[in-house]
């Protein structure tokens, strides 16, 4: 026997990401996709393995997406075998959910096994309910909608039932469902091999969604990932997709099938890092972003210029931030990503952290010093001030000290403008004259520099030439 599918899963139609039209569009774009492909390779079957929409209660245009497409499916005479996945699952107060408004309608095959004392009744696909349903003579199709935590134990029970069940004339046997496997992804639940393992007789391909990030598992379990991207972490997994799987059941070695996963176009997702450790002002770190963004945009080239290809640009900064966060402009970054990148959408994110403030314990002042000590630490963390940062905290505390006797704005206006260009000037003279012969003579006798220093002569001690010695000795 011989047969040729799709598997697909976790389609979320009706994502309205970032709240833009676009990306509605661009989730509506890949499960047509998908669909073309499957017309295209005049396949026996399609599999859907949950979350066909993105939630329950879906609109008008989510609903013509899902139609649109599987009316073609179906007038091509391909069945589409689903189950239903936790995005949308009809609430308890629903008569139906749309799934099963689309079984009703002849436009999908909706699986499921209904339980009694924890035990599955087996019953062949007769419109509109059923367990399992056989596409093509030879070959079965269980399926299990999402139970979430109560999967392990439907997996094992519909194990124990399918062992007592009649495989006559069954070549080949799937299971579909929407769960997953342990450990694939960080913070997400799932069963155990193990536990999987109950099906291991009884299937010989295991059709999951539920997992976003594709992958297999001893040539048996299958999981083909998202078509779109629905959050920025999908970005690493650029080879989700679907399954184009061919069955052949006279193999001599190996599985009876071979499965090829194939990445579906999809809106391009652009994620940058920019470190902020060594970046003192924000003009320089919006230099450092413009550069980064400039080289992004050449490796890209003219391609997302294309209104389908503008890219979702997830921007990070990270490390120590060296000034005033309130002196960043993330607005203006996100410009930016728009100017240079074209794009669809910018995502700015802020994860830098400050130099912590800390007062020793035990330590005691008056009101006064506290608060020119922590000014003048708030300043020295930032590289625009720190080389003078207590003449900016006097600043601030006699700036206060004019406020809160009522000076007028114009005179506090002249005092900063007069004790601003001070300071500058005072920096001026000190770096001139650190350069002078005079300040050069000041250091020698104040034991700053070694008499050859002064003189231009280079001088190594010796004690410091031994420990060397010591060191590669």
């Amino acid at each position: 026997m011989r047969a040729r599918f799709i598997h697909m899963a976790d389609c979320h139609l009706g994502y309205r990401q970032y709240n833009l039209k676009d990306r509605f569009n661009d989730f509506g774009r890949a499960f047509h996709h998908v669909i073309d492909v499957a017309i295209a390779e005049k396949v026996d079957f399609v599999l859907l393995a949950g979350d066909l929409f993105h939630k329950r209660a879906i609109d008008a245009l989510t609903l013509n997406h899902a139609v649109s497409a599987l009316e073609r499916l179906k007038t091509a005479r391909i069945p589409c075998i689903a189950v239903e996945g936790n995005h949308e699952h009809a609430y308890y107060e629903d008569f139906i959910g749309w799934m099963e408004f689309l079984n009703l309608r002849q436009y999908i095959i909706l699986l499921d096994a209904q339980f009694s004392e924890g035990k599955p009744a087996l019953q062949t696909y007769t419109r509109p309910k059923g367990s399992y349903y056989d596409p093509v003579p030879g070959l079965r199709v269980h399926g299990l909608r999402y139970l979430g935590a109560g999967t392990a134990r439907a997996v094992e029970g519909y194990s124990a039932a399918l062992a007592e069940h009649s495989r006559d004339g069954v070549e080949y046997s799937i299971f579909l469902t929407h769960a997953g496997i342990e450990g694939e992804v960080d913070g997400m639940s799932g069963l155990s091999m193990r536990e999987w393992s109950f099906l291991r007789e009884h299937s010989d391909y295991v059709a999951l969604g539920h997992i976003h990030k594709p992958f297999t598992r001893e040539d048996w379990i299958y999981n083909p990932g998202s078509l779109e991207t629905c959050a920025t972490l999908e970005v690493a997994w650029q080879e989700r997709g679907y399954y184009l799987v061919e069955v052949d059941t006279e193999r001599s070695e190996g599985p009876k099938h071979t499965a090829k996963l194939i990445a579906n176009p999809r809106r391009p997702f652009e994620r940058l890092f920019l470190k902020t450790d060594l970046i003192e002002s924000p003009d320089a770190l919006y230099q450092q972003a413009r550069e980064l963004m400039t080289r992004r945009a050449r490796d890209l080239g003219p391609s997302r210029l294309e209104t389908s290809s503008q890219p979702i640009v997830d921007f990070h900064l990270h490390g120590l931030l060296n000034f005033d966060r309130a002196a960043l402009s993330l607005t203006q970054i996100e410009e930016m990503a728009t100017e240079i990148l074209n794009a669809l959408h910018p995502l700015i994110r802020n994860d830098c952290h400050s130099a912590d403030y800390a007062v020793a314990p035990g330590e005691t002042m008056n009101r006064q010093t506290l608060e020119r000590k922590v000014l003048a630490d708030l300043f020295s963390r930032d590289a625009r001030f720190a080389p003078r940062s207590r003449q900016w905290a006097r600043l601030a505390l006699d700036l206060k000290g004019l406020t809160l006797d009522g000076a007028s704005p114009e005179v506090i206006l002249d005092e900063l403008e007069a004790r601003m260009g001070r300071i500058d000037h005072e920096e001026m003279a000190e770096e001139t004259a650190e350069e002078t012969p005079e300040a050069i003579l000041e250091a020698v006798r104040s034991g700053a520099l070694e008499d050859g220093q002064a003189e231009g002569q280079d001088h190594q001690p010796e004690n410091e030439v031994g420990d060397y010695a010591n060191l590669i000795g």
